[in-house]
């Protein structure tokens, strides 16, 4: 014998007479409020409330505790039962009083998590409370036995339309369950998005298909019986278009102009991706609080058309935001917006921005540095406040398409600490994007700087081979560049701040090209590509994320053997959302640049080398290619705090110069650390601690000299090595043999980074 069957179906052909089937109904209703009041959580009376407030102390709850769970974890199977611990203040500083025990409650609970294990194909599942009374108090222990897993052999699926526009037919996501275990809420979600592809296709009347589910308790194995009903296509009808004023008597919306953000007319398909595009493009107008849309069938054409309605109740336009903060990288920020969200009609948006940051440490308003890192205070290019002036005008649709344009024009100073400074005077950036599907979206655009970069003199020097004043000098009245841009993303995940399981993908490319009378000019492109992934693991979450960029510039000049590409352009690897072992931008080729030096030969042969056991300050030359790799496990342990996460991770990276090196697997730098994660409203801030066992990069060192006749000098001044090639004459010949001096100490190691949202 195969074992036992058992049948379940809520099929009418299976039902021989209306008498039984009432009689069903009434059974199958009786039945889920039996359920329903052993596994929702309820509030206990008044009377027994009182009893669990007063009860003594070796009555109260010390600790809950899981044992064989093969599917969930720690804080999942705490938070679907209704019993809890004391949290971690109470348990080790016994401040607040531990919840009482409720024995009807525990009993309960037990059922909770049997009935949580049955839904995911443990059909056999069962769980038991086992209770351990103390003199301070009970622990509870819910031992799980989940029995066999129950797979899902066969499914069959009747009543589905044949699939149009040569597309996959309707059953191939339930087809593809075959062969897993057989997890409800899985099956109910894939029905769920058969039901919606249904819907898109015009078939606005199918409904939840009548299931029969047979499962053999002997071989674990079910068979699906689905039958759909998806009724007739459905094409729209008339649209009606109502509009709810601010003011009675006095709208600012005239219909016809809802209509054109609507963009459904009468005989087009119904599509209920059309009709929740449609929504979301009123509501992404912000000229509405509330957005309704239903279908009626009208009185004549039952079987074929569907009306819409459209009813929208006006908002006010006009807003206004200011905001402070605090960074790592940016001390002290605030930020203000002023938008009118029906200028020039409705959809069109208009919107003034200003931003500001190094508040605390840059000038005018360095009067509090010592809110700000030690770095960013020795930072060149942190000394005075940065900022952003602009003004930006979007539209809803471009020209009835379902593209998004935007416009904006502006001006700002920003920079990479230790990296460069760029100034725009006036910039101005022309995009449009789509939002594809609700994971997916693209941009594509133009944006135009007339501005300058400021470099560290040694990058200046090094890396573009302005080493005289004079050409500083030439190199500051800047130059126009111009970047065609394009970017995709596709984003899987179930969070946008925290995620937990899922993937996401995202690429850029950029095309440029620098215009000035005075350097010549230079054309450039930039490939940057992201993969990042989440899922479960030992009770929390394992991310891993791959990032992967290059800077190319064929026909530019090479200075050091390195093209001239436009130091905002480069790439540079370290920080908080990069390797953490490394500060900002600290990972890759640097100089130093050294002041304690010595005179070596002749007074006027200006031969310096720097003096042993001297520090020099680290400027990155930043790159042309880079790898970056991430893994990190985080989980929240609930002993401690459920608000509480902590880390552990590893990071990878390196960054080269594509036309003067190759990649090398030796070069990758590895970095493990641990990281605390608080979850807040506006997502996890978190504290990464990261340990570097590597010494300091290997560098040239340079030396700048007081000017002599109003002229400074840059000067080599590594040590004098035997055996080294280069020319210390030369400041691009100069050998890479200067490391600068480290304490053996282990805290010399850590690299502290504070943010908010995850590293990736």
């Amino acid at each position: 014998m195969s074992g036992l069957t058992v049948d379940r179906s809520c099929s009418p052909a299976s039902v021989p007479s209306p008498r039984r089937r009432r009689m069903r109904a009434v059974w199958s209703m009786v039945t889920r409020l039996t359920i329903a009041v052993a596994a929702i959580s309820t509030v206990p009376m008044a009377a027994d409330a009182q009893r669990v407030a007063r009860c003594n102390a070796v009555e109260r709850v010390r600790g809950v505790s899981f044992e064989g769970s093969p599917a969930f974890d720690v804080l999942t199977l705490a938070s679907s039962i209704f019993t809890h611990e004391p949290g971690f203040v109470t348990r080790v500083f016994r401040i607040g009083t531990p919840p009482c025990m409720d024995t009807l409650e525990v009993q309960r609970d037990a059922l909770r998590l049997a009935i949580l294990h049955r839904q995911a194909g443990w059909f056999q599942a069962t769980a038991a409370a086992t209770i351990t009374r103390r003199h301070d108090g009970v622990r509870i222990r819910f031992v799980i036995t989940p029995g066999r897993e129950a797979l899902l052999d066969t499914v069959r699926v009747t009543g589905l339309p044949e699939a149009v526009d040569s597309r996959r037919g309707f059953d191939a996501p339930l087809r593809a369950l075959e062969g897993k275990r057989f997890d409800r809420t899985r099956v109910d979600t894939t029905v769920a998005s058969v039901l919606n592809q249904l819907r898109d296709a015009g078939f606005a009347r199918a409904r939840m298909p009548d299931s029969r589910m047979a499962i053999d308790t002997v071989t674990a194995l079910a068979t699906l019986d689905l039958t759909f009903a998806a009724g007739p296509p459905l094409s729209i009808g008339e649209v009606r278009i109502d509009v709810r004023p601010l003011r009675p008597g006095h709208p600012r919306v005239d219909s016809a102009d809802v209509a054109r953000l609507v963009r459904i007319d009468r005989g087009d398909r119904f599509s209920a991706a059309a009709i929740l595009d449609a929504q979301r493009a009123l509501y992404r107008s912000e000229a509405f609080r509330l957005v309704l849309m239903d279908t009626v069938t009208p009185a004549t054409h039952a079987d074929s058309v569907l009306d819409l309605r459209v009813s929208v109740a006006e908002a006010r336009t006009r807003a206004a935001r200011v905001g402070l903060g605090w960074a790592t990288q940016d001390c002290g920020r605030a930020q203000g917006r002023i938008s009118d969200r029906g200028f020039l009609g409705l959809g069109r948006r208009v919107e003034l921005s200003v931003r500001a940051s190094k508040l605390g440490v840059g000038a005018p308003t360095d009067v509090a540095p010592a809110l700000c890192s030690q770095a960013l205070r020795n930072d060149p290019f942190s000394q005075r406040v940065n900022y952003y002036v602009g003004a930006t005008l979007t539209n809803p649709r471009l020209f009835g398409l379902p593209f998004v344009p935007l416009v904006s024009v502006y001006s700002e100073r920003r920079g990479e600490p230790f990296a460069f400074l760029r100034e725009t005077s006036v910039g101005a950036l022309v995009e449009v994007s789509r939002q594809f599907s609700l994971r997916t979206a693209g941009t594509a655009g133009f944006q135009y700087e007339n501005g300058k970069t400021t470099t560290d003199p040694v990058v200046s020097c090094t890396r573009f081979g302005l080493c005289r004043p004079e050409e500083l000098l030439l190199s500051a009245f800047g130059r126009g560049v111009g970047i065609l841009s394009t970017s995709v993303s596709h984003d899987r995940t179930n969070d946008l701040t925290d995620p937990s399981r899922g993937w996401r993908a995202r690429s850029e490319v950029r095309l440029g090209e620098t215009v000035s009378e005075l350097v010549s000019t230079v054309r450039f492109a930039r490939t940057t590509g992201e993969v990042a992934a989440f899922r479960r693991l030992l009770g929390g979450v394992i991310g891993v994320r791959a990032q992967a960029a290059g800077a190319f510039a064929p026909r530019a000049d090479l200075v050091d053997g390195t093209p001239l590409i436009p130091q905002q352009e480069r790439l540079f690897v370290g920080g908080q959302n990069s390797v953490r072992g490394y500060q900002q931008n600290l990972l890759g080729p640097v100089d130093y640049v050294v002041t304690a030096v010595e005179q070596v030969g002749a007074a006027d042969d200006d031969q310096f080398a720097v003096v042993p056991g001297a520090n020099g300050r680290a400027v990155p030359r930043g790159g042309t290619a880079m790898l970056v790799g991430n893994l990190e496990w985080r989980r929240g342990f609930r002993f401690i705090a459920e608000q509480l996460q902590l880390a552990a991770f590893v990071d990878g990276g390196t960054l080269w110069e594509t036309r003067s090196s190759r990649f090398s697997w030796r070069d990758v730098r590895y970095t493990p650390g641990l990281g605390l994660r608080v979850v807040t409203p506006l997502g996890p801030f978190r504290v990464d601690i990261g340990y570097r066992p590597y010494g300091p990069r290997t560098g040239r060192a340079l030396y700048f000299a007081p000017p002599r006749d109003g002229v400074a000098g840059i000067y080599c001044a590594s040590p004098r090595v035997d055996g080294a090639t280069g020319d210390y004459a030369d400041v691009f010949s100069c050998p890479a043999t200067y490391t600068p001096p480290t304490s053996r100490s282990m805290l010399s190691r850590l690299v502290f980074h504070f943010g908010l949202g995850q590293a990736f």
